[in-house]
């Protein structure tokens, strides 16, 4: 027994020695959660391994005890209660103030980065005290990739697509940055009170129930600003019956038409305008369409409202730009039917050439920022079930909402993947392929796959089955809910099931939304490895081979 014992202790002694000469050498630098390993896959641990990991959490820790963190840390968790009360009430409130909406845009935006903080750091802990930098079935996973750390996008929102790192270095830096995001979000809210007294002079918003935002499966999510801004443009009266014009732009598959749809439905705006006109991307190649006067309207009509006074809401969707003769055409037939006024125009597109046919600031839609996307992807896997309660797993579950790169639609498969199945073992793997599956694609298209899921470009998507490690997504697109729909589901074919899967290019459903316009989202793939150049095996071969 003594034995094992002085045993344990050297390791410990040698475990401890590895961390301090790291932390000498990286600046002990904070790293993103990494997962625990699941000790069933490699046996129960011996009693040397449990007292050596013991020993070597409990020096650590004591030598890395930081009151002043621990102190900024609960200052943050009481300053974010606060935070999400405001917010929570603000969002059942119909706002109409531009600058109340850019304040609550802003709130909102530090409370989704603060809660993303305190998530990262629990996790972190987790992970400090599993010691899996020390545990052995988890240094072969080490040895193929290095520890991340934690990210989060920068203070103001901006562009989703670039990330920076957010508590890395020293520890000094460590409690600098947390006390500088906690003074932010303090200044914030003391520039609150004149927001929080108008707020009450402002009407509640009756909504149906999942408008609680408690389960964002069935609502739209991140979108709440834009929502009211578009409505407000919407419900004010027009200067001088002119013909009011709100550009929308963002790029592909950021929710254009959703937050549209959304608009759309709201009764203030139904009771509003006579008629709502939509006209899809490619239908003004129809000139038949664009003269309104003989209300020749074909099936564009998406709702009417025959006791309201004759306004018409026009919806165009374009990819890039409109022609200038179409334009005026339409502009010209919408002022002849409604000679009183009040009729407006929406446009949406990818391109910001449509910027200058509005007649009032173009609102712009991008991506949503790394910590509300996490957010997002956290309600959608673990629904109304407290993610505090399940920390190995959320740990897990931030790993993999990392890897998407804010892609909607591989959040719904593998959120929709990981609640079906409640298993550490599973997600683990889960965790490991999505991995893989990124440093594959990297390796063939030197871009990232989701990236090119959200553009529609090919990629090599991951399968958990042995055989056929991957298959190819040759392109995605949408329909209407009521078209028919493949009777392959993709979670199938990543998880194996369903049985033999045809040959040759067939169709999948990916998902299908549960909000509006309710669109279904199909795949059209097949069971195809990798292909590479000459070039590029060999540049698997010496960065990766494993990965294919």
């Amino acid at each position: 027994m003594w034995v094992m014992l002085a045993r344990s202790f050297r390791n410990a002694a040698a475990i401890l020695e590895a961390e301090v000469q790291s932390e000498v050498e990286v600046g002990f630098s904070s790293t993103a959660p990494q997962i625990p390993a699941d000790t069933s896959a490699t046996g129960p641990l011996q009693p040397g391994d449990l007292i050596s990991r013991s020993v070597s959490f409990m020096i650590s820790r004591y030598s890395q005890q930081q009151p002043g963190t621990d102190k900024i840390v609960q200052r943050l968790q009481r300053l974010l209660m606060r935070i999400d009360t405001v917010v929570e009430e603000a969002e059942g409130r119909r706002i109409t103030n531009q600058g109340m909406l850019r304040q609550l845009k802003m709130l909102r935006q530090g409370m989704y980065r603060g809660h993303y903080v305190l998530d990262a750091l629990r996790f972190q802990a987790i992970r400090d005290k599993e010691g899996e930098e020390v545990s052995h079935s988890s240094s072969a996973l080490s040895k193929l990739r290095p520890p991340k750390r934690l990210r989060a996008s920068g203070a103001g929102g901006g562009s989703s697509d670039g990330e920076a790192v957010l508590l890395s270095g020293a520890n000094n830096s460590i409690q600098e940055e947390l006390q500088q995001l906690v003074d932010t979000l303090e200044d914030t809210m003391a520039g609150m009170k004149e927001f929080l007294f108008f707020l009450e002079s402002y009407p509640r918003i009756l909504r149906q129930p999942y408008g609680t935002y408690l389960i964002l499966d069935n609502c739209m999510f991140g979108r709440q600003t834009e929502l009211e801004r578009v409505l407000n443009f919407l419900l004010r009266p027009n200067a001088m019956h002119d013909l009011a014009v709100l550009p929308i732009v963002g790029p592909i598959r950021v929710g254009k038409s959703t937050l549209i749809e959304y608009v759309c439905r709201d009764e203030s705006v139904r009771d509003h305008f006579s008629t709502i006109l939509f006209f899809p991307e490619g239908s003004l190649k129809n000139e038949g369409l664009i003269d309104l006067r003989g209300n020749n309207f074909n099936g564009l009509v998406r709702h009417q409202n025959c006791a309201s006074q004759k306004r018409l809401l026009i919806i165009i969707e374009i990819a890039e730009d409109i022609n200038e003769g179409t334009w005026r055409r339409m502009k010209s037939s919408i002022t002849c039917m409604t000679p009183c006024g009040g009729s407006k125009i929406i446009i949406t597109s990818r391109s910001d050439r449509i910027v200058n046919l509005g007649t009032t600031e173009a609102l712009r839609l991008d991506y949503l920022p790394q910590e509300a996307y996490w957010h997002f992807f956290k309600s959608l896997v673990f629904g109304s079930t407290n993610s505090d309660e399940q920390p190995k797993l959320a740990s897990m579950a931030m790993e993999i909402a990392l890897e998407q790169r804010q892609c909607f639609l591989s959040a719904y498969i593998i959120a929709g993947i990981l609640r079906d199945n409640f298993d550490g073992r599973i997600w683990h793997t889960i965790l490991e392929c999505v991995r893989a599956y990124k440093q594959t694609n990297l390796l063939i298209f030197d871009q990232h796959p989701n990236l090119r899921l959200r553009e529609d470009e090919p990629v090599y998507y991951w399968r958990l089955g042995k055989s056929h490690r991957y298959f190819l997504i040759c392109n995605h697109h949408q329909s209407d809910s009521n078209e028919n729909i493949p009777k392959i589901n993709v979670q199938d074919i990543l998880l194996g099931n369903g049985g033999t899967l045809p040959r040759g290019e067939f169709e999948a459903l990916s998902w299908r939304s549960r909000i509006p316009p309710y669109y279904n989202y199909t795949i059209s793939c097949k069971m195809q490895p990798p292909q590479l150049t000459v070039e590029r095996k060999k540049r698997v071969h010496q960065e990766g081979e494993h990965l294919i």
